[in-house]
């Protein structure tokens, strides 16, 4: 998906006026792995010394602070981040997204990755909830900035097509797995109106990727040292393959279809995998 390669982060009045929007609407869930801030007992994230673990129970108001700030790439329309304490993983406190549809609804909250040796390898672990199925357009709710891409479009995305989940190259628009019925068939659907651990491990001395869901590893969200028909043969076709990572930004961004509700809470982020 072709982009602008114009890059911006929203000044603190313009971010505050969007998450403002969205701080009263949160709604409790049941026992379905969303939670009543006030039921659940805080337990803090396993994290590793060599990176840092959020969850945003230090959060004092509705809009991003600390490490965290709101940011969209391109353009913005509709689409809000906000500090939500009705919903969370555990504690009181998440990250609550209303991603809007159609291209420019672009909201995230991002974090610069200094003090992560990323060239180590990068372990990434999140509790993500959404409240819509993943449409069959493309969709992104995870970026990260490569320093090493080759053009100014030079974002790593995770997301959605064809109902399934997906890695997306924006340099060369690639996608884990290609997108035949073979290949979404080997991928997953995020499960909507629940809590899901998504992990991924990013090695960029070999340009591999590996990606779990609940713990299980998904099949088609795999790049190794053997190009696979469906899944990673594409990619690599790119060539070498390096990335450097430079930021992790949580959100949405639709390029046509797809409106959802999202939440994110304890993340970690390391060189060695924490786990769920």
């Amino acid at each position: 998906m072709a982009l602008s390669p114009t890059r911006w982060r929203a000044p603190a009045s313009a971010a505050l006026a969007l998450t403002l929007a969205a701080a009263g609407a949160s709604a409790a869930f049941g026992e379905s792995g969303g939670t009543d801030a006030t039921a659940q007992p805080r337990q803090q994230p396993s994290c590793a010394a060599d990176g840092f673990c959020e969850d945003f129970e230090t959060q004092t108001g509705t809009e991003p602070s600390g490490r965290w700030a709101f940011e969209a790439a391109d353009c913005t329309g509709t689409g809000t981040v906000a500090v939500d304490s009705e919903v969370a993983h555990a504690g009181t406190k998440s990250i609550r997204v209303d991603g809007g549809a159609g291209y420019c609804n672009h909201a995230f909250v991002g974090t610069a990755l200094d003090d992560v040796a990323v060239d180590s390898g990068l372990y990434v672990r999140l509790w993500v909830r959404h409240t819509t199925e993943l449409p069959a357009q493309h969709v992104t709710f995870l970026a990260m900035e490569d320093a090493n891409g080759p053009s100014p479009q030079n974002d790593l995305r995770m997301g959605g097509q064809n109902a399934a989940l997906q890695w997306n190259r924006e340099s060369d628009d690639a996608t884990l797995p290609a997108q035949s019925p073979a290949g979404v068939e080997l991928s997953a659907p995020l499960p909507v109106d629940e809590w899901s651990c998504l992990e991924y491990q990013l090695d960029p001395a070999s340009g591999q990727l590996q990606t779990w869901l609940n713990g299980e590893s998904v099949e088609g969200l795999i790049v190794d040292d053997t190009p696979t028909q469906d899944v990673d043969q594409q990619w690599m076709n790119g060539g070498a393959w390096n990335p450097s990572p430079v930021d992790l930004r949580l959100g949405w961004e639709s390029y046509g279809e797809g409106a959802d509700t999202l939440w994110f809470d304890d993340i970690a982020v390391a060189t060695a995998r924490v786990g769920c």
